[in-house]
């Protein structure tokens, strides 16, 4: 994984609460549970899409993989991949091989971590409890290398996060794109499972 930007953000007149809480699905009343140091109902079974985030890439890239893998073995008639095989020799195997047990071996990584955050998500709502951080935002943003078919074509995955005094809470492209510009925001989240449930400016203090 290669490091690509990191961004310290600046403050700005405009009122970011409408495009943050719609890129970080959270509504007004969420944010308003969330002061109170609690969970709301709905943002519960969001919890658990954001657990399973670490999966969604690698797993799609392994289906996907497998799907292409089978399409060509259907469709292609096996002379002509005898004569690939000849032609490329053990090479064109040897990548597939490599390629195939990437996948896998992201996949398998993947899903240990999403159990891991599921088992420490169930932990937080069983307690129902938010916790916060106040400091200064920034965004981070790295980009990974591709898997399956991705790795042919060179292409890259973007990685966002919110990273306040150190801690780092991941978020979409589009989340990170529309991060808010300011000096200091309060960003709420789960205790143990440290998974984002909002985030609001809060002024400076003098």
């Amino acid at each position: 994984m290669s490091y690509l930007e990191y961004v310290t953000l600046d403050s700005t007149s405009e009122d970011p609460m409408p495009e943050l809480a719609r890129t970080n699905r959270f509504s007004m009343e969420d944010l308003a549970r969330n002061r109170e140091g609690k969970i709301s109902e709905s943002q519960r079974t969001k919890l658990f899409s954001r657990a399973l985030r670490p999966l969604r890439y690698p797993l799609g890239a392994l289906i996907g993989w497998l799907i292409a893998v089978v399409i060509i073995k259907t469709l292609i008639p096996g002379f002509i991949l005898g004569i690939i095989s000849m032609m490329g020799g053990k090479s064109v195997t040897a990548a597939a091989v490599v390629i195939t047990a990437g996948c896998v071996l992201a996949t398998l990584v993947a899903a240990m971590q999403s159990s891991r955050l599921i088992a420490l998500l169930i932990a937080d709502l069983s307690a129902g409890k938010a916790d916060f951080l106040d400091g200064r935002l920034s965004v981070s943003k790295e980009e990974d290398n591709g898997l399956g078919l991705d790795k042919f074509h060179s292409q890259k995955v973007m990685r966002c996060a919110y990273v306040i005094k150190g801690e780092y809470f991941a978020v979409d492209e589009e989340a990170a794109a529309a991060a808010p510009q300011g000096n200091q925001y309060r960003l709420y989240f789960t205790p143990k499972s440290k998974l984002l449930l909002s985030l609001e400016p809060v002024p400076n203090k003098s």
